[in-house]
């Protein structure tokens, strides 16, 4: 205990010190990193019982639509409920393209893709969006969504076209089936069709949990079987659903049609790139899409226009529009999905939340758990326990690479978990900087981009070099970059778009969830693993990687790091957008078509796994080998992947020692290695991440996640509250 005198002296050195002054209390530490105390994320299928849940106060947000008119009156009229708007879900009837027949001998009439085609005359697209949406939506005929630019902005006169020829016309439709069943051997009699003396069944996979269905699905198979097809009924859950479309491949026959959604995490400004992912093999990477690439080859037109409006591969908006309007009627008579509408749905939440909602992806966008806490007359109240419910959880096995693409799962791997270079607006789908310093966007001159935020600049090239000696390719078997002078030759290559991000000074003192702190093997261990998948030499090749590396090295030029401190990129690539703020390149250490993070000690555990055959990080592989899908949070994957770790402690490995030795040291690989043991011993899993949350429990059976703050989050909580506000207050 201080005797009296010495907190005295104390006292008058403050005052001298003008650090303490009657009056005057001490400020209060700035509040950093999550504001909640623990979230559940769980399961809900029925939007009801969330509404009623949101309603008794037993459940504070529902990170989906609601599309049900009678629910939406009952959130108006609660004042305890508050919600927002988003139009960024949509519906399709999705087809089985394998055959003419299935391994077993079963016929497949989607096979045909006139009778796929055909589907865009038989359905009443209005009628399903009054009849069974009550009118929260709009009929979709397209890829495009109805209430964004390239749709209602760009090119509506091309949509009108093809609405008009589309139009619901169920005598034509039965016309074209009816003569293509034939020309495949099938026979009409009594009103049923019949194949090799056997009834044609259509296996129809109904989605129970998904407005609009199972109605809309009940309503499309009941069109069928009014043409003479006998109908098995399958309705499952979305994660029943799951392993049945996605997880078997298309030949095995286990289903003909299936009732799917999707929807646009953030507001797509520019959808160039979605007939790619839709409608050929190179994003997707599962085995309903990797057989798309010999179907492609009857549309070539499409398979071209897609492949060069992902690359951006055009100089005006004139050439834009003419790939566009190929690309969307081939993209009708390939119809290997049929899009029937999209949804117009509230997201309700209780009226002591604020969070972020993307008008395109509604709660769950990536700016949610930057956003998401209670308050109290406007002002935050920190701390508590929050529950969240989404229609599916844990449908899919979680790992960074090639993990669960299910909305719901993201919602947390991609987003709550993990961090990103740069940060989408939910009000406008434009990017503000959340790692990165600065940015320099440097595009071709005359190509038609626009800068709207000051926060980087944009300048335009006669012409952009790139530099001889940045890494334009890798060699697997070497374990090395390929420059772009061994790529294009002693004279190089130039490029329509040059990205510079800087990282801020101190980028390297950055906490993980495992105590670790970023380091540029993080950064070079992403840009190798872009390319080793692809590749035959790679010990983790995967034959469905093939066509998304190629479709990016069409494109791709050159990156290169310029500086380590502050840490600096150059990226350079003859793919560009219309947004300066879409050109800027971050490389900040992220996997996979949805960008999950992961950080090079956790990402070479799976690498281990994978190069031994144990386990594999895409679905598609896994099935190729007989293994199990990858799994970074639970199940049998867990101990294969702690054999690893063990091993990887043992021998201090550090992974492509011929270019990541000169990046990892021997300290750092040490020092990460220990770093994931200890995380794993406290956790109980390897999804050792860098967001405001740390993933402390995981329930498979009851579909449950638990997260908590990860207390060394560095930011502001309150550094993205502006995206609460509407864009004209910020005017």
């Amino acid at each position: 205990m201080f005797k009296k005198s010495v907190i005295l002296l104390i006292v008058l050195s403050l005052l001298t010190a003008g650090l303490l002054i009657a009056g005057c209390e001490p400020e209060e530490p700035e509040e950093t990193g999550a504001l909640i105390d623990d979230m559940t994320i769980t399961r809900e299928e029925s939007h009801a019982a969330a509404v009623s849940q949101i309603r008794a106060g037993d459940l504070d947000v529902f990170g989906f639509n609601v599309t049900d008119p009678d629910l939406y009156d009952e959130i108006l009229a609660d004042d305890e409920v508050d919600y927002e708007l988003n139009y960024g879900s949509y519906s399709e009837i999705r087809f089985n393209p394998w055959g003419p027949e299935f391994d077993d001998g079963v016929l497949n009439p989607f096979s045909v893709p006139e009778i796929r085609e055909a589907a865009n005359w038989l359905f009443d697209r209005e009628y399903m969006v009054e009849e069974i949406l009550g009118g929260l939506g709009s009929a979709k005929y397209t890829v495009l969504g109805t209430a964004f630019p390239d749709y209602n902005e760009r090119y509506p006169h091309i949509i009108e076209e093809i609405e008009a020829y589309y139009a619901t016309n169920q005598a034509k439709a039965e016309e074209v089936i009816t003569e293509e069943m034939e020309n495949l051997g099938a026979e009409l009699i009594d009103g049923t069709w019949y194949y090799e003396g056997e009834v044609v069944e259509l296996k129809f996979l109904i989605r129970s949990d998904l407005p609009p269905y199972p109605e809309a699905g009940d309503y499309v198979a009941d069109l069928y079987a009014g043409l003479g097809f006998e109908i098995e009924r399958m309705y499952r859950t979305g994660g029943e659903a799951s392993p049945i479309w996605i997880g078997s491949h298309p030949r095995e026959g286990q289903w003909h049609v299936y009732t799917g959604g999707w929807s646009s995490p953030t507001i797509p400004r520019d959808q160039g790139s979605i007939f790619d992912q839709m409608y050929t093999h190179r994003v997707m990477p599962f085995p309903l899409w990797s057989v798309l690439e010999e179907m492609l080859e009857d549309f070539p037109e499409l398979n071209e226009a897609s492949d060069r409006l992902a690359r951006r591969d055009f100089s005006t908006m004139d050439e834009r529009e003419e790939l566009f309007e190929t690309a969307l009627w081939e993209s009708m008579k390939f119809s290997n999905t049929i899009w029937i509408m999209d949804l117009a749905g509230a997201n309700p939440y209780r009226a002591d939340i604020k969070v972020a909602v993307d008008s395109a992806g509604g709660v769950g966008d990536p700016s949610w758990p930057y956003t998401i806490h209670r308050h109290e007359d406007g002002e935050p109240v920190p701390g508590g326990s929050l529950k969240l419910a989404v229609p599916n959880i844990l449908v899919d096995p979680w790992n960074p690479v090639a993990g669960s693409a299910f909305t719901y799962d993201m919602l947390a791997t991609r987003r709550a978990l993990g961090d990103v270079g740069t940060l989408a607006d939910p009000r406008d789908g434009l990017f503000w900087p959340q790692r990165i310093e600065s940015a320099e966007v440097y595009v071709q001159e005359g190509l038609p981009v626009d800068v709207t935020h000051d926060w980087l600049t944009l300048t335009f090239e006669d012409e952009i070099e790139v530099p001889l000696d940045a890494w334009a390719d890798w060699d697997a078997e070497a374990q090395q970059w390929i420059t772009v002078e061994e790529r294009f030759g002693s004279g190089g290559t130039t490029a329509q778009r040059k990205s510079v991000v800087q990282y801020p000074d101190d980028i390297f003192d950055f906490p993980l969830h495992d105590g670790s702190t970023l380091s540029i093997g993080d950064f070079v261990l992403a840009m190798i693993m872009t390319f080793d998948r692809g590749k035959e030499a790679s010990p983790i090749f995967d034959e469905g990687r093939v066509g998304e590396v190629e479709a990016l090295l069409e494109s791709f030029r050159g990156m290169k790091i310029t500086s380590e401190d502050p840490l600096t990129i150059e990226y350079y690539t003859n793919t560009w957008y219309m947004d300066a703020e879409w050109n800027v390149t971050p490389l900040w250490p992220t996997y996979g078509t949805y960008d999950w993070s992961g950080f090079w000690h956790m990402i070479t555990l799976g690498k281990l796994a994978e190069a031994d055959n144990a386990l594999t990080f895409s679905e598609s592989k896994a099935d190729t080998l007989g293994v199990d899908w990858m799994d970074y949070t639970k199940g049998p994957s867990l101990p294969i992947l702690e054999e690893r770790l063990e091993t990887a402690l043992e021998a201090n490995y550090i992974p492509y020692q011929p270019t990541l030795g000169e990046y990892i040291s021997a300290d750092e690989a040490e020092g990460r290695w220990s770093n994931l043991k200890a995380f794993y011993e406290e956790w109980g899993h390897f999804w050792a991440g860098a967001g405001p949350y740390i993933l402390r429990d995981v329930y498979p059976v009851e579909d449950i996640i638990v997260m908590v703050p990860f207390e060394d989050y560095p930011d502001p909580a309150d550094k993205w509250f502006f995206f609460l506000e509407p864009l004209d207050a910020m005017e």
